[in-house]
């Protein structure tokens, strides 16, 4: 298995996929490179698919600090292609990922040709402070089922909710699997998020794409994101919620590819 080592600590990554183009993604908060499942033969089909666990994810490894700083984990996908001696990507981060997209951008423009923005935020705000508390104190109070059990509005539209009733089961399961006291140094990092005042200074086409029925990183973000980034694009999808890599999983992937070229 493929691992970097960088300042002391290890990261995983995958590069799979029949493309020229490389195509990097940023996992979301309690991702690994593995999640990415339903979308990565397709996107295989057309580039050079690159994914890391960020530190406190999956395969890579955790230290012992307050908090993973997003420019922490920018820096350290920046350091993945310069170890692949690859110099510029096409990059498509979802929610937590969608984040780290935002400082990467900004702290190393040169690498990205194109971004993919995709149900995320501009910044975290009191209501995603109180999301993330509760998800905490589920954790706390009834371990990882409970936790689970509460963030499921947060994460998925009715619609899902109700058709997706199978795949409930095996998303409890790789709930429990996570670290926790990992994620929430993840967490910790995003809590400093706020990129409104320099949003404008970035010069990457963007496009941002949310589901409509995304409760936890809203429309409202989406817009300011697209007001806020020069030329940006915005796309809603209807009936989808938060997760849109497991509930909107083609679309996701069609929008990924109409962005690929200008």
């Amino acid at each position: 298995m493929p691992f970097l080592q960088t300042e002391q600590r290890q990261l995983y990554y995958e590069v799979s996929g029949q493309g020229s183009q490389p195509l990097m993604l940023f996992n979301g908060l309690t991702m690994s490179t593995a999640a990415w499942t339903l979308m990565a033969p397709m996107l295989e089909q057309r580039f050079r698919l690159i994914r890391l666990d960020f530190q406190g994810q999956g395969q890579s490894e955790s230290t012992e600090q307050p908090a993973y700083a997003l420019t922490r984990q920018a820096d350290d996908a920046a350091a993945l292609l310069d170890h692949l001696g690859v110099e510029q990507v096409y990059l498509a981060g979802l929610s937590y990922g969608g984040m780290v997209a935002q400082h990467f951008a900004r702290r190393h423009p040169q690498k990205v040709g194109r971004m993919l923005l995709a149900a995320t935020l501009a910044w975290s705000d009191a209501i995603n402070t109180q999301i993330a508390l509760s998800w905490s104190q589920a954790e706390t109070a009834g371990g990882s089922d409970l936790r689970f059990d509460v963030s499921l509005p947060w994460l998925f539209s009715s619609r899902f909710l109700q058709a997706g009733q199978a795949m409930l089961p095996d998303l409890k399961r790789i709930a429990a699997t996570v670290e926790w006291v990992a994620i929430e140094r993840i967490i910790a990092g995003v809590m400093a998020h706020d990129a409104r005042s320099w949003l404008g200074d970035l010069t990457v086409p963007t496009h941002i794409i949310v589901g409509d029925e995304d409760r936890l990183t809203p429309l409202y973000q989406a817009r300011l994101l697209q007001q806020g980034i020069p030329g940006a694009s915005l796309s809603i999808l209807p009936g989808a919620g938060h997760a849109l890599h497991l509930e909107a999983p083609q679309q996701f992937c069609q929008h990924i590819f109409q962005f690929a070229t200008p």
